[in-house]
């Protein structure tokens, strides 16, 4: 899983975790990992490259996952990729009650990627709670030309969400090119926003680098996980 690096020591400390490309086979692997106190829910689109919450019992209550397969006039899957998959938690100490959406968009279909931004905008624009999202966006964002790909565009529209950017900006995918190079250097697939009154919340966001984590291997991960920070209100 994407999300997820061998030494699982490393993400004990994480409330919520989230992952993609999990096989169904794996997921009591991933469940088991990091001890008994973790919720663990897994997408049921995407075959055999799923998304997955593992979420902390003892600070969150999950009330309700979903896959989000349409929002009004927009597909978000077609049947093909995987469905947005959203968690409504409830923080146990303060009561706060907010949404957190993993995402991995379709990549060989820029033209569906669109529909699936545009879909996610106006979902976004629809939600009264706060909305946390974090994952695989494969919006292509170059760090030279500081700008991504049309759905990149299309999901920052009229402000809807808001980019929580990595500080500092760091390569967080490896495609390999051939000759011992990455193909896109400088560019990030991987992101975390935020929407509604989630834009009001102290966040942070940074890329996690290993040593030797690229080029990756058999082992190892072809994107870097990314760690985002949110301050829950107080009650």
């Amino acid at each position: 899983a994407r999300w997820m690096c061998a030494r699982r020591s490393q993400f004990k400390h994480y409330c919520i975790i989230a992952l993609s490309e999990v096989h169904p086979t794996s997921f009591d692997i991933y469940k088991n990992a990091l001890g008994d106190d973790r919720i663990a829910v897994m997408s049921g689109s995407g075959r055999s490259d799923r998304l997955m919450f593992l979420v902390d019992s003892r600070q969150f209550q999950l009330i309700e996952s979903q896959e989000l397969n349409k929002h009004e006039a927009w597909m978000l899957n077609d049947g093909r990729h995987r469905s947005p998959f959203t968690a409504y938690l409830r923080h146990r100490e303060t009561g706060f009650e907010f949404i957190v959406m993993t995402n991995h968009l379709a990549r060989g279909n820029a033209e569906f990627r669109q529909e699936q931004a545009s879909g996610l905008r106006e979902w976004a624009r629809d939600q009264t709670l706060p909305v946390i999202a974090i994952g695989d966006f494969n919006f292509d964002y170059n760090f030279a030309e500081k700008e991504g790909n049309e759905a990149f565009s299309l999901f920052m529209q009229d402000g809807v969400w808001k980019w929580i950017r990595p500080e500092p900006l760091i390569d967080s995918n490896w495609s390999d090119d051939g000759k011992g190079g990455d193909r896109y250097p400088g560019s990030m697939l991987d992101f975390a926003f935020v929407a509604s009154s989630a834009k009001g919340l102290a966040c942070k966001c940074r890329v996690i680098v290993t040593d030797g984590d690229f080029p990756d291997d058999d082992a190892t991960s072809d994107h870097r996980p990314v760690e985002l920070i949110v301050q829950v209100p107080a009650n």
